[in-house]
C-alpha cells in the first residue's frame, strides 16, 4: 500500500526523462579491451566510432570506455570485464588472440551483453558454444580459411606434394584441412613446427632442400618472424627458380618482404589477405593522410577488423532501436546473483548474424561479410597475391571459387617492383644416350655446350624452348629410370625429377602408372607399341644346279655306273639269248640271216627310258630278259621316288627362322631365346598383364639362362646381332624401327603387342607442365613432330639390299636354272650331232650321185628347208645335162646295191 506513491513518482520521472532524451541523442557506451602495443587496432577503433556519429543516424551517440590489459592475467582481464559491464556498456569489443582465457564471452553470456571479437580464435566446441551465446568472431573462422587454403592449393595451384611448416596453434589451425590431401607424414606431405628449430632455422631448411628435395612449401608464421626464415632459406637454394611458396598468415604483406627482396629471391611467393572493398576510383581524395588512414590503408588485418566489428555492432543496435522504438540500456552486474541478462543483448546478437552488408553505413573494409549461427564468420573473400611485389592475382570466394583479379588503374601503376620470379628460366632438362634421341655429334670436338649433342630429343627442347621463351641445360644421366623393389627407390631420370634436380626428363620414357605415382607428365609426343626385334639372315646363294642336291655325288656316280653296267649286261645277254634274234625282214620265212636289235644304242636309251619314266618301243622277248628289265624298273622307280620326295623336302623348306611370325609362335618354341630390357616399361607391361600369353612370355624371360635381359635397348639390338637368330628382343617399335632402318640385318617379326606413349615428365605439381602439354599440342598441330620423326628416322645413308623372298613352295628361276642348263645342253647336243649326221649324209650324197659337195649340200638344205614337202625322193641332186636317164637309172642303182652292202655287213 505504501510502495504505490513511489510506483506513480518513477514512472512519471521516466515519461520525463525520455521526452528529454527525444530531444538530445541517447548515448551508447562500448567497452574495449587493448593489450599493450596495440596503438593501430585502438587507433582504428576510434576511428569507425568517429564515423559512425559523423553519420547521425537515428538518435545514437557512441562513446567507449577502454581498458588496457599490461600481461595476459586471466584475473585481472575478468576483472576488468566486470568493470565495465557494472559502467552499463552496452558491448565489448576484443580482447584480441593474446588472452589465454575466454573469460569475457562467459560473463557476456552471463550478463547478456554482446562480446565482439576480431581476432583468431581456436574454435569452440559445442558446450562451449552454450558459453559464448553472445559473441560473435568478424575475423574468419579457422575452419572455414582451411577450406579456402585447400580450394586454393588442391584445385588452383594442384600441388600433390609440400612440406607443411607452422608456428602457432592457430596456424596449425588454418592448415588442418590441407593435411588431408595425402596422409600426414607420407612422402608427399611432410609437416614440420617451426618450434622444433627455433634454436637454428638453417637446420630446417637443409632438411626441406637435402632431405625432402621439397619445391613447394606452405609456411605459416607470424609476420615478424617471415623476414628472417625466408633470408636464412636464401642460402640453400630454396628462394631459386622453380621452388614455390605459400605464405598463409593474412598479414604476410606487412612482414616487409619488400625490403629484403633481391634478385636471389627468383622463387614463386604467394600468399593471401582479406579482400578489401575496393575504393571508389572517382571518390575525391585526401591530400593528407593521417596515421590511421596510414593504418587502415595498408590492409593490416586486426585494425580493419575491429572497423567493421564496430560498424557492424552500431549498424546492428541501430536497427533495433528503430524496431522497439527506445533504448534499454543495461544494468547487468558480475556480482549480481539473480539479475536478469540485458534484454536488448539477444536482439542485438540476432540482429549482428543476419544484417546484410549493403545495408550498413559506413560500409565494411572487407567485403563478404557473414556470420553462422554460432557467431563465426565463415563468408569472406581473399586476395591471392605476391607479397614481394605487392602483386594482386586472384580472388578466392566461397561460392565461386577462385578467378582472376581485375586489376584497376591504380594497382597497375603501384606495381612497379622487379618481380624476379617471372624473368627468363633456364631449365635443366635430364636425359640420357638413346639413338635417336639423345646422341654425341659426330664431330662433337668441334663443338661447346648444348650444340655437342644431337637427336629427336634435343630438337624437340629447342622447339619448345621457343615456344615457351626459356634456355635449358641437359643432365646425362644412365636411363629412364627403374625401379627397385627392394630398396623402394628409382635411378636415372626419374631420380633426378624426383630430387628436383632436373625440371624436365625427356627421352624414349614411356608414361606408366608406376611412373605417374611418383612425376608427372605431359601429353604424349609419340604413340607406339611393343615388339620383337629378329635377326633376318642374309639370303643364301642360289645354287642353279639345286636338283642334284637330292643325292649325294658318290650316289650319283653309282647310279650312272649301274646304268653302264646293266647296258653293256643287257647287251651281252641279248646276243646269248636266242628269242632277240629275229628276221630283218618279217615278211621273209625263211631267212638266211637273224639280226639282235639290242645293241648298245637301244640297250641304252632302254636304260634312260626307264629311269626317267618313260618307258620305250621296243622290249625284251626273252624271260631272263624281262626279269633283268624288271628288276631294273624296280630300281628306277625306287631311285625316281627317292629323288622326287628328297627334292621337293630340299627344294621347298623353310628355314627354321621364318616360322616365327608373332609372340604365340615365339613362346611355343624353344630354338630362340628372348627377352627385353631389365626393369624398363616393356618388363613391366609383361610382368603386370593378365593376358595369358604375355605371362608366359614373362616367365619364359625370367627363367632363360643366362638372363634374357639386357641392361638397355642397344646392348638388346648388339645381342639380336651377335647371335643370329639364336635371340629376340622385345622392345618399343619406335627403337625398333630407328635400328631395323640402319641395320640390313635385322627384323621385325609380328604385329603391335599393346599401345604405350612417350611424354615429357616433370616433377610432380610443376606448373609448367600444361605450358609444356599446350605448346606440344602446337607442334603437333603445325606437323613439327611428323617433320622430328621423319628427320630422325627416316633420313640416313644405309641402303639395304633387295631380295625378291619367296613363300611357301614357290621356287625361284635360280634354283631351277640347272634343269634349263642341262635342257639347253641336251637341245645344243643333239642339234650339233644332227648337223654332223647331215654333213655326213650330203659327202655320201655328193659322192653316190657324182656331184659336187657344194651341189650336194646346196640339194640337201633346199628340201630340208621346204617343210610343206613330206616326201622324199631317193635322188634329190640335179645330174648334168650329158647323163640323162641312163646316168640317173645307174646312179640309183648304185646306191641301192650299197645300202644292200652295208644291211649284210651289220646283220654278219
Amino acid at each position: 500500500m505504501h510502495l504505490y506513491p513511489v510506483y506513480v513518482y518513477v514512472v512519471l520521472f521516466l515519461k520525463y526523462a525520455l521526452a528529454i532524451g527525444d530531444e538530445e541523442q541517447t548515448k551508447i557506451t562500448v567497452g574495449a579491451i587493448f593489450y599493450e602495443n596495440e596503438k593501430e587496432i585502438e587507433l582504428s577503433f576510434d576511428q569507425a566510432l568517429r564515423e559512425v556519429n559523423n553519420l547521425k543516424f537515428s538518435e545514437l551517440q557512441f562513446t567507449s570506455v577502454k581498458r588496457y590489459m599490461p600481461t595476459n592475467d586471466s584475473f585481472l582481464l575478468q576483472q576488468i570485464t566486470c568493470e565495465l559491464i557494472s559502467n552499463g556498456v552496452a558491448a565489448i569489443f576484443g580482447p584480441s588472440s593474446k588472452a589465454a582465457s575466454d573469460i569475457v564471452a562467459q560473463l557476456a553470456n552471463m550478463t547478456g551483453i554482446p562480446h565482439i571479437e576480431f581476432d583468431w580464435q581456436i574454435e569452440a566446441t559445442r558446450q562451449e558454444h552454450l558459453n559464448h551465446q553472445m559473441t560473435v568472431n568478424v575475423a574468419p573462422s579457422l575452419s572455414a580459411l582451411s577450406r579456402a587454403y585447400y580450394e586454393i592449393i588442391k584445385t588452383n595451384y594442384e600441388w600433390r606434394t609440400f612440406t607443411l611448416i607452422y608456428e602457432t596453434p592457430e596456424g596449425l589451425a588454418r592448415l588442418q584441412d590441407l593435411m588431408k590431401i595425402h596422409a600426414l607424414n607420407s612422402d608427399l606431405v611432410k609437416l614440420r613446427n617451426l618450434a622444433d628449430y627455433a634454436g637454428d632455422y638453417r637446420i630446417l631448411w637443409k632438411d626441406a632442400d637435402e632431405t625432402f628435395h621439397e619445391h613447394r612449401i606452405i609456411l605459416d608464421c607470424e609476420p615478424k618472424s617471415l623476414k628472417q626464415l625466408l633470408k636464412v632459406s636464401v642460402d640453400f637454394k630454396l628462394q631459386g627458380p622453380f621452388r614455390n611458396w605459400f605464405l598463409t598468415h593474412l598479414d604476410t604483406h606487412s612482414s616487409g618482404l619488400k625490403d629484403i627482396y633481391n634478385e636471389d629471391f627468383k622463387a614463386n611467393i604467394t600468399s593471401v589477405r582479406l579482400k578489401i572493398v575496393d575504393t571508389n576510383p572517382y571518390a575525391r581524395k585526401k591530400t593528407r593522410l593521417s596515421e590511421v588512414d596510414r593504418i587502415l590503408g595498408g590492409q593490416m588485418m586486426l585494425p580493419i577488423l575491429i572497423y567493421d566489428a564496430v560498424v557492424l555492432f552500431t549498424n546492428s543496435i541501430r536497427n533495433v532501436v528503430t524496431a522497439m522504438q527506445q533504448f534499454y540500456p543495461p544494468s547487468s552486474d558480475c556480482g549480481a546473483r539473480f539479475s536478469e541478462p540485458w534484454i536488448m543483448g539477444a536482439y542485438i546478437m540476432s540482429e549482428m548474424k543476419s544484417i546484410s552488408e549493403d545495408d550498413v553505413e559506413p560500409h565494411f573494409k572487407t567485403e563478404n561479410m557473414k556470420l553462422n549461427e554460432f557467431g563465426q564468420r565463415t563468408h569472406f573473400n581473399l586476395e591471392i597475391y605476391k607479397p614481394t611485389v605487392n602483386e594482386p592475382l586472384m580472388i578466392w570466394t566461397p561460392d565461386n571459387g577462385i578467378k582472376a583479379r581485375k586489376l584497376g588503374p591504380e594497382l597497375e601503376s603501384s606495381a612497379t617492383a622487379t618481380d624476379f620470379s617471372v624473368q627468363r628460366k633456364v631449365y635443366t632438362v635430364v636425359t640420357h644416350y638413346e639413338k635417336p634421341y639423345f646422341m654425341m655429334k659426330e664431330d662433337h670436338e668441334n663443338y661447346r655446350g648444348q650444340e655437342k649433342f644431337e637427336g629427336y630429343a634435343v630438337d624437340l627442347i629447342e622447339k619448345l624452348s621457343e615456344l615457351m621463351n626459356f634456355d635449358f641445360e641437359f643432365m646425362i644421366v644412365n636411363g629412364n629410370g627403374k625401379y627397385n623393389s627392394e630398396t623402394k627407390q628409382w635411378d636415372g631420370i626419374i631420380r633426378k625429377l624426383i630430387d628436383h634436380h632436373a625440371q624436365i626428363g625427356v627421352c624414349d620414357l614411356t608414361i606408366t602408372q608406376l611412373r605417374r605415382s611418383v612425376v608427372d607428365f605431359t601429353v604424349p609426343f609419340m604413340q607406339l607399341g611393343i615388339s620383337i626385334l629378329h635377326y633376318k639372315s642374309p639370303p643364301e646363294t642360289k645354287d642353279p644346279f639345286a636338283f642334284l642336291d637330292p643325292f649325294a655325288p658318290e650316289v650319283w656316280i653309282y647310279v650312272i655306273f649301274a646304268q653302264l653296267v646293266m647296258t653293256l649286261a643287257f647287251v651281252l645277254i641279248a646276243r646269248l639269248s636266242y628269242r632277240e634274234w629275229m628276221p630283218p625282214n618279217p615278211a621273209i620265212v625263211d631267212p638266211d640271216e637273224l639280226e639282235n636289235i639290242w645293241n648298245v644304242n637301244n640297250s641304252c636309251w632302254l636304260m634312260v627310258g626307264s629311269i626317267m619314266q618313260q618307258g620305250c618301243d621296243i622290249l625284251p622277248r626273252g624271260p631272263h630278259m624281262r626279269i633283268l628289265t624288271g628288276m631294273w624298273w624296280f630300281f628306277a622307280l625306287m631311285m625316281l621316288s627317292t629323288y622326287t620326295a628328297n627334292l621337293a623336302a630340299f627344294l621347298t623348306s623353310n628355314k627354321w627362322q621364318s616360322t616365327i611370325n608373332s609372340l604365340e609362335d615365339l613362346i611355343e618354341q624353344d630354338e630362340v631365346k628372348f627377352g627385353s630390357m631389365r626393369g624398363g616399361s616393356t618388363s613391366l607391361f609383361f610382368s603386370e598383364s593378365n593376358d595369358t600369353d604375355y605371362q608366359r612370355a614373362w616367365n619364359q624371360m625370367k627363367n632363360f639362362n643366362p638372363s634374357a635381359f639386357t641392361s638397355n635397348n642397344g646392348e638388346g639390338v648388339e645381342r639380336v646381332r651377335k647371335e643370329k637368330g639364336k635371340y629376340a628382343f622385345l622392345m618399343e617399335t619406335t627403337s625398333m624401327t630407328y635400328n631395323i632402318e640402319r641395320h640390313c640385318d635385322l627384323r621385325q617379326i609380328g604385329g603391335q603387342i599393346g599401345e604405350k606413349h612417350y611424354g615429357l615428365a616433370v616433377p610432380l605439381g610443376a606448373d609448367y607442365r600444361t605450358n609444356l602439354s599446350v605448346s606440344i599440342l602446337q607442334l603437333s598441330e603445325k606437323g613439327e613432330l611428323y617433320k622430328l620423326k621423319d628427320k630422325w628416322w627416316k633420313k640416313h645413308n644405309v641402303t639395304c639390299d633387295t631380295f625378291h623372298e619367296v613363300d611357301g613352295d614357290e621356287l625361284s628361276i635360280i634354283e631351277l636354272g640347272g634343269v634349263f642348263l642341262v635342257l639347253a645342253g641336251g637341245v645344243l647336243t643333239g642339234v650339233i650331232l644332227g648337223i654332223c649326221e647331215f654333213l655326213w649324209n650330203v659327202q655320201n650324197v655328193a659322192v653316190e650321185e657324182r656331184v659336187t659337195p657344194w651341189q650336194a649340200l646346196k640339194a640337201e638344205l633346199i628340201f630340208a628347208l621346204q617343210f610343206w614337202v613330206t616326201k622324199k625322193p631317193m635322188r634329190i641332186s640335179s645330174s648334168s645335162s650329158s647323163s640323162g636317164d641312163k646316168s640317173s637309172r645307174r646312179s640309183s642303182g648304185s646306191r641301192r646295191s650299197s645300202k644292200e652292202k652295208r644291211r649284210s655287213k651289220t646283220a654278219s
